[in-house]
């Protein structure tokens, strides 16, 4: 049974005004297809199948069978889904046409860039030239790269554009996983050049909502993880840093209106127009339950494996001018957003 605030999601997207069309009787391919923002752009496409026969085959590429099967439990025996195991630092071979591939995956939690730097920067690099080639060969209609805001550093500019160079330090552990996805970028512009590969990128901000993992090390993540389990807020920093939160069902309206109306050969900020201190976000997640009365707390202990963040510079802010140029509007608020997410892992 699908998860009812998943559901309400989905009906929601799949409302939007767009050219849906375009992906009816398709064969799409989604690389770490049971990633929270990658599987809710599954899901979007199986409803598709529910609510409009638009026979769309979507290809899933997993790392982990038992995440991906607990994840889409309620799609088994579905022909219209096909999940396939694969390492992406390898080269992929699909024997069947694909119109379309979302490639999404790789490691993009913070507690992999001090166990796992090579791993991530691998993921991201080598995994996207796989498959681009790939997508090369099967002649796709468009390859839809998830990239990340975290390739603009720590910006110099208060209003940061998609025209903004990058503020990366290369000799920075953690720089694994921007650097990872700079190349990626670059990966797209150069297939595109020289072999003609369609494509669009995505450069994700702070997305939070349903299904997400609990445990991923991210703060959001973390502190939603307290509220289900009535426990104080504790923060490993003074808690002053901000972040644009993107509700999930406003963040993949984004993805498939870049997929399906944005320019070839261009990158687009997927971001909140919203943001918050780290601070205020605890403070707005125990307002909204003060039955449980629950605190913020500081704590100086930080999880093995975890870099955190630099600082950045305070006023920086995404610009989302591009997307909106294409007609996308932001619908939920912060509160109302948490509000969802919690009701929906309630659940």
């Amino acid at each position: 049974m699908r998860n009812f605030i998943v559901s309400q999601d989905l009906k929601e997207i799949t409302e939007e005004n767009l050219s849906w069309e375009k992906l009816f009787n398709s064969t799409i391919l989604v690389t770490g297809a049971s990633g929270i923002l990658p599987s809710y752009m599954v899901e979007t496409l199986l409803y598709l199948n529910e609510t409009r026969r638009a026979n769309i085959t979507v290809v899933g590429v997993i790392r982990n069978v038992d995440k991906a099967h607990k994840r889409f439990a309620h799609y088994g025996g579905r022909r219209d889904l096909i999940l396939i195991k694969h390492d992406i630092r390898l080269p992929f071979i699909y024997e069947g046409n694909i119109d379309y591939v979302i490639h999404a995956a790789g490691q993009a939690s913070p507690k992999f860039y001090g166990k796992d730097p090579v791993g991530t920067l691998e993921g991201h690099a080598i995994g996207t030239a796989n498959f681009l080639n790939f997508a090369a060969k099967k002649n796709v209609k468009c390859f839809l790269y998830f990239s990340s805001c975290a390739v603009y550093g720590n910006p110099s500019e208060k209003i940061v554009d998609e025209k903004f160079i990058g503020n990366v330090a290369p000799m920075n552990l953690r720089s694994c996983y921007p650097l990872g996805k700079l190349a990626g970028e670059n990966l797209c512009v150069a297939y595109n050049h020289q072999y003609g590969v369609p494509f669009k990128i995505l450069r994700i901000a702070h997305t939070y909502g349903p299904m997400m993992p609990l445990d991923d090390g991210r703060v959001f993540s973390d502190f939603v993880a307290n509220i289900l389990n009535n426990e104080n807020i504790s923060l490993n920093s003074d808690g002053t840093a901000e972040r644009p939160m993107l509700y999930i069902s406003d963040a993949v309206r984004a993805y498939f209106r870049i997929l399906l109306e944005g320019e070839n050969a261009e990158a687009y900020n997927v971001a909140s127009e919203e943001y918050i201190t780290v601070l205020n976000l605890a403070r707005t997640l125990i307002d909204l339950y003060p039955e449980k009365a629950l605190k913020v707390i500081f704590n100086k202990k930080i999880a093995e494996g975890y870099i955190p963040a630099e600082k950045n510079n305070a006023g920086n802010r995404i610009s989302i001018s591009k997307l909106k140029n294409l007609g996308w509007q932001q619908r939920y608020s912060i509160r109302e957003g948490f509000k969802r997410t919690v009701r929906s892992l309630e659940q």
